[in-house]
């Protein structure tokens, strides 16, 4: 049995979040800074993917959390279906290209 990409588990995870954020009269359309999370097992591994954050636009910073190196990249975004698909794929694509774990994304309403 295969398991999910991490990339379809984020999406399927969104679901249930743009259903609540549209309950709350969150204005998807509004862009809004949104914070994604990863965990790193070595500094260097997380520096590069920093840098690539970086180079894409996002505010970065890292921090040691115990054996792990945490990551948080911030950047202006609605929340669109379409919007979200897009940042997913770029934030988990330089993560995990950086042998990172994703481990989600938050947002403030709108």
């Amino acid at each position: 049995m295969q398991h999910p990409s991490t990339l379809d588990r984020e999406i399927a995870l969104w679901t249930p979040q743009r259903e609540q954020r549209i309950a709350l009269e969150d204005v998807l359309t509004a862009s809004r800074p949104v914070d994604h999370f990863a965990y790193f097992r070595r500094r260097k591994h997380a520096q590069a993917a920093a840098s690539a954050l970086d180079a894409a636009g996002f505010k970065v910073e890292t921090s040691c959390r115990g054996l792990k190196v945490a990551l948080q990249a911030t950047r202006d975004q609605a929340l669109g279906d379409d919007e979200v698909a897009a940042f997913l794929a770029e934030v988990i694509a330089i993560v995990e290209d950086a042998r990172g774990e994703y481990d989600g994304f938050g947002a403030h309403t709108a």
